[in-house]
């Protein structure tokens, strides 16, 4: 873990007195004795979208899926669904919100992405303090909550069909049920009785699974061996009618505006467009429905931000403290008629931008959200 956050860009400034920091946007002339860049967090949102859909090649039985399985809102025609939604995020630097520190007296950190990770810590420190913290490495959030609305149902309920004929022959003095002889015929069977049989034998395979799962007669390695060999039958035999079931992840990556870019607390975006028959397409194309994007900051964020520009007093270019901006807690929710999906991220653009003592501190950030994990004044 402490490896794989190796600061991939190190200076250390050791001089007298104090530091000075200089926004970019001042266009402030660099200093002879040189200084060090750095940039705001901003917060990149990807989200993995999994959709399934059913190779139906060698699904000869496709035409009675529905029909003979029951099996809810499975269309030959479309066999495109959302599987899952997954969000992760990380941060990045904000290129509107670049910052040049001079030397005098303070040790920097920063990455290759121009992001602090360390302030007045050695190296040294710096690791100790990420060994001994709880970083977010898998930014992925934990509250998440998503609905399908076109999942296919688990219960199946087969219609049963008798294709086999027996004929039997009867001669004086045979008694009842005891006839001289019989003859058993199978009429030749369309393909609809060939589903109708394997629709038969899935339900057959269902009550025999039940069966065991209830049982004290087999133990748990019996069990379990037992299922997997009836979950390969049934496999075969639903691939008949609803072919060979196919999983693609795409990644669609979000960069929320700032609250001061945005006119509205409020940004709603199309993600992008969705189609039972095609999956993932454009716009303009068959059966289209649109993935909206909405992205909530927190209300109490708004009057925190509010009360903190009111107070916030002005600093000399020339003699400025360290800008940091903190990640703010912000909704995220995703609308289509085939699903909702809703989880709270860390924004990085939705927080206040404060500014650090000027003076001697140590501070260490999250390489994943931007926020402080370690503090000492």
């Amino acid at each position: 873990m402490i490896k794989k956050y190796i600061f991939i860009l190190s200076a250390t400034l050791l001089f007298a007195s104090c530091y000075h920091v200089t926004p970019l946007s001042t266009n402030s002339a660099t200093p002879n004795y040189g200084g060090l860049y750095y940039a705001l967090p901003m917060t990149q949102i990807c989200v993995d979208v999994t959709y399934q859909y059913y190779d139906l090649t060698d699904a000869v039985f496709s035409d009675f899926a529905s029909e003979m399985l029951a099996l809810d809102n499975f269309d030959v025609a479309k066999p495109y669904r959302i599987k899952n939604v997954e969000t992760s995020y990380t941060v990045t630097a904000d290129p509107n919100n670049y910052y040049l520190v001079t030397p005098n007296g303070i040790s920097v950190q920063v990455d290759n992405h121009h992001l602090l990770r360390s302030v007045g810590m050695t190296p040294q420190e710096s690791s100790i303090q990420l060994g001994n913290s709880t970083l977010t490495d898998l930014a992925e959030a934990s509250d998440a909550k998503l609905v399908l609305h076109n999942a296919t149902a688990d219960k199946m309920l087969p219609t049963y069909n008798l294709y086999d004929r027996t004929d039997t022959f009867y001669v004086k003095g045979d008694r009842p049920g005891k006839p001289t002889g019989t003859s058993t015929k199978k009429a030749p069977r369309s393909l609809r009785q060939r589903a109708q049989a394997a629709a038969a034998e899935i339900a057959e395979l269902e009550d025999t699974r039940a069966d065991i799962t209830l049982s004290d007669r087999y133990t748990l390695e019996g069990k379990a061996q037992l299922l997997k060999q009836l979950e390969e039958k049934e496999a075969v035999l639903m691939a008949q009618f609803i072919g060979k079931p196919i999983e693609e992840t795409v990644h669609f990556f979000i960069e929320p505006k700032s609250l001061h870019q945005s006119n509205d607390t409020i940004q709603e975006m199309v993600l992008f467009y969705f189609s039972r028959a095609e999956g993932i397409c454009e716009e303009d194309d068959y059966d289209a429905l649109p993935v909206i994007c909405t992205l909530r900051p927190d209300k109490q964020l708004q009057q925190v931000r509010k009360k903190s520009q009111e107070s916030k007093k002005p600093l000399l270019n020339f003699h400025r403290n360290f800008q940091y901006r903190l990640p703010a807690q912000a909704q995220m929710n995703l609308h289509c008629e085939l699903f909702d999906f809703q989880v709270t991220l860390p924004v990085a653009q939705y927080g206040p931008i404060i500014d650090l003592p000027h003076k001697h501190f140590k501070a260490l950030f999250d390489p994943t959200t931007g926020a402080i994990i370690y503090f000492e004044n």
